[in-house]
């Protein structure tokens, strides 16, 4: 897979992820605790919490957007090192649904799981 492909696509979907962590706050929150844990004030907590973690990924898809044209051996090293903090990325969410009363979405962990195994990937084969 070429490497501004797969920098172009981790981009965007961090940016739209941003922007649903933006503007689906209050429903992340209901959906990522307990029943019992959740209060008005534990609701706002929690939705103005994934305000700057949704603006960190819009960010971060910023900054791989405009890192695309890159040479082969920068972006090879970028994509890594996305890899690898996507992998940390997943710990933490599988940590999370393991030893916290946080419910971390299956999808958001296949995903996580997808985007650092396709940046190592691609970080490795890639010839353009």
């Amino acid at each position: 897979m070429k490497t501004k492909f797969t920098i172009t696509i981790i981009a965007v979907l961090n940016v739209l992820q941003g922007i649903g962590f933006v503007l689906g706050g209050e429903s992340l929150t209901k959906q990522s605790f307990p029943k019992d844990m959740l209060t008005e004030e534990s609701i706002q907590v929690g939705s103005a919490m994934h305000w700057p973690l949704g603006v960190a990924f819009i960010v971060t898809g910023i900054i791989l957007l405009s890192i695309r044209g890159l040479g082969l051996l920068e972006a090879k090293k970028v994509l890594l090192y996305i890899g690898f903090a996507y992998v940390f990325f997943l710990i933490n969410g599988l940590l999370q649904n393991f030893t916290t009363p946080v419910i971390v979405p299956i999808p958001a962990l296949v995903l996580i799981a997808i985007f650092a195994a396709l940046s190592i990937y691609t970080s490795r084969t890639a010839k353009s």
